[in-house]
């Protein structure tokens, strides 16, 4: 058993306040990056729009949808 931190919090919270199903959803990082893999635009763009949400500093967030990659910033 481990104890969550606040950066796992931040993760299941933004994932419930958008509304996305957790199932249709693929979460991985990388070094230095964050993927969210997601099976429609519409939901990549719920999580993009609540990505303030997270509680990740120094880390690139990324989307592919159906394999293709679409967006990745920086979160600060």
């Amino acid at each position: 058993m481990f104890d969550l931190t606040a950066a796992d919090y931040s993760l299941l919270s933004w994932i419930q306040q958008s509304g996305v199903a957790a199932h249709s959803l693929s979460i991985c990082f990388h070094p230095g990056c964050l993927m969210v893999q997601c099976q429609t635009l519409e939901d990549a763009a719920k999580l993009w729009e609540l990505r303030s949400i997270l509680q990740l500093s120094n880390i690139e967030l990324c989307f592919r949808v159906n394999g293709v990659f679409y967006m990745a910033t920086a979160i600060r």
